[in-house]
């Protein structure tokens, strides 16, 4: 089972806030989770309480494979939890590691 880390939205129209859960890959946005990790709530206007998380249980959940989306990439480096970026192929990386006009600027250097 591939599991990702990623935000369920919660709340209602125009004052949402979302909860950080482990989820199965194919699950929906908001379906099933397998646990939930913290919460971030934007329209708190105290930064401690705008973003709050079990650091020990994201580490675990990254520990034994599962991969954050972006934006939960993101709040957890914030949070102090350093860990390893996969490549995407929505950040336009290529599976080479390299961008799309780092490949171009490669490929000129060696005509």
């Amino acid at each position: 089972m591939a599991v990702k880390l990623r935000f369920k939205r919660m709340g209602r129209s125009n004052a949402s806030f979302f909860r950080l859960s482990a989820i199965d890959s194919r699950s929906p946005r908001d379906g099933r989770v397998i646990e939930e990790l913290g919460y971030y709530n934007p329209r708190d206007k105290d930064q401690a309480k705008q973003f709050v998380v079990k650091l020990d249980r994201c580490k675990y959940w990254l520990d034994v494979g599962a991969v954050p989306s972006e934006t939960a990439s993101s709040m957890l480096k914030k949070a102090g939890l350093e860990h390893k970026q996969t490549p995407s192929s929505q950040t336009g990386q290529t599976q080479g590691g390299c961008t799309p006009v780092e490949k171009k600027a490669e490929e000129a250097a060696k005509a």
